[in-house]
């Protein structure tokens, strides 16, 4: 056997089990025709406080189901702590459900997730069908990875199984207008942060590029529009679509540093991953830039930047202060002290 040539690029890529992604305005609409086809009768509600209070997006999906939800449970919280998991569980057995759909961001999914796993005591009955319906742009609806905050130790914890990826996916922009403009904003830059350190990884390959470049892409032109105008459904669904394309190499070629320190922050003083992102990408981006200055140049093409005749050096550092623009246009902040983290 021949030598593999160090200069061509080789790895592998693992595809998730999703069975079919629903794309586009009032695609919710196909739920109905969704739960024939896998002859559930009995579909269960997993969501938050503020979608069932504030919101009339349970109602909608009832109706999109044709027939009355077997249960609701609208108490899992921010980074979804396991004493909520334990009783969504129990809410479910209890309701006989033969299927599940996940409303919200990556809290409700993740929970779902975990939800799933569990009633399959670990994957070793049939696993009931999970049909997640995003509102924000985490992307944990693409996700093999469900992460959930044990109380007590207060520490993020989770699993990693393939099995857990949810069946069946809707990506409604209608769905998505009701979410709190900073909510979607960080989560854009939550997506953001998965193409990144895609692009930058060590494993990274020419499919992940791709993709992972394109999402890169459509947030820079996308996300700062689609939050001040939530009822821009163009813009919103390409906000969606990008999230989806940023989480296409996190199974083949991992996260970063920046994944890493932001699970740390999100457990630890309670702020959501997206805004743990806006706090961490660019100063990581920035360490990277002199390690992989090739990789970050791409990064700064696919935000919009000019790189002809730039040093490649000089590229890769306009790329992070073109994320950390991107964070002040959206209103956001990267200062932990704005989020009560004090140097104590």
């Amino acid at each position: 056997m021949s030598a593999i040539d160090s200069s061509v690029p080789s790895g592998e890529y693992t595809y998730l089990p999703i069975e079919r992604v629903h794309i586009g305005p009032g695609i919710i609409t196909r739920l109905r025709d969704e739960l024939d086809r896998i002859g559930s009768r009995r579909l269960f509600l997993v969501t938050g406080q503020s979608i069932a209070q504030k919101t009339d997006l349970i109602a909608r999906v009832e109706h999109a189901a044709g027939t009355k939800l077997a249960g609701v449970f609208s108490e899992i919280k921010q980074h979804a702590p396991m004493s909520g998991i334990r009783r969504a569980t129990t809410a479910i057995r209890e309701s006989k459900a033969d299927s599940l759909v996940s409303l919200g961001g990556g809290s409700p999914i993740d929970s779902t997730k975990i939800i799933v796993k569990e009633l399959s005591e670990d994957f070793q009955r049939p696993a009931i069908p999970h049909i997640a319906v995003p509102t924000t742009l985490s992307a944990a609806e693409f996700s093999h990875i469900a992460g959930m905050t044990d109380e007590k130790l207060n520490r993020k914890t989770g699993f990693r199984d393939l099995r857990m990826v949810p069946r069946l996916i809707f990506l409604d922009p209608e769905l998505t207008i009701p979410t709190p403009g900073w909510l979607w904003a960080s989560s854009g830059v939550r997506s953001l942060d998965h193409a990144a350190e895609a692009v930058y990884s060590p494993n990274h390959q020419p499919y992940v590029d791709t993709l992972a470049l394109k999402a890169i892409h459509l947030l820079f032109q996308n996300l700062k529009n689609s939050t001040e105008n939530p009822a821009d459904l163009m813009s919103r669904l390409n906000c969606q679509l990008a999230a989806w394309m940023s989480f296409a190499g996190v199974v083949s070629v991992g996260t970063g540093l920046s994944h890493s320190i932001g699970r740390v922050i999100g457990a630890t003083w309670n702020i959501p991953h997206g805004i743990t992102s806006c706090l961490t990408l660019s100063e990581v981006m920035r360490m990277e830039a002199k390690r992989n200055p090739e990789r970050l140049a791409l990064i700064a093409r696919a935000e919009g930047k000019n790189t002809e005749g730039v040093p490649t050096d000089e590229a890769a550092l306009d790329a992070a202060d073109g994320v950390a623009d991107l964070v002040r246009r959206l209103g956001l902040s990267k200062r932990l002290r704005d989020y009560g983290i004090s140097k104590g």
